[in-house]
């Protein structure tokens, strides 16, 4: 999906982006999606506001009108990687501790040291190719 969006704040190699929301989001299946994972928020007017921080590759200037595109899937990418995954984890790990100690006390405690680990190896990662919004142009 692209979208237009102006140029708020430059803070070294990253740019603060915002615009109202598309408005082809109207018809969008994920738009209630949007607002749990955080890129919109509550604006003036009608509409609701996009305020995201992303690499300024094209050494954008505030005010500055920019094309954005944000990469198809990216919503389905970003839940099964912050909800599924740990959800997965924890069941496997925790049922395998509890096949092995017959204990759902260290079942319970080993599938939760083993999501609080696997999100401080997302954390330490980064973003990974493909989960990152890119500035096409600037207009």
């Amino acid at each position: 999906m692209r979208q237009t969006v102006y140029v708020a704040e430059i803070h070294g190699d990253e740019a603060l982006v915002i615009s109202e929301r598309a408005s082809s989001c109207g018809s969008c299946a994920g738009k209630a999606s949007c607002s749990t994972l955080g890129s919109w928020k509550e604006g003036s007017g009608n509409g609701r506001i996009l305020s995201l921080r992303i690499q300024n590759t094209l050494k954008a200037r505030v005010d500055d009108e920019v094309v954005i595109e944000v990469a198809d899937g990216l919503l389905l990418k970003t839940a099964f990687r912050l909800y599924a995954m740990p959800m997965i984890l924890f069941i496997m790990i925790g049922g395998l501790a509890w096949f092995q100690t017959q204990s759902d006390v260290m079942a319970s405690i080993t599938g939760i040291f083993t999501v609080i680990i696997y999100y401080g190896w997302i954390w330490k990662q980064g973003t990974p190719e493909g989960f990152d919004v890119t500035m096409l142009e600037v207009k």
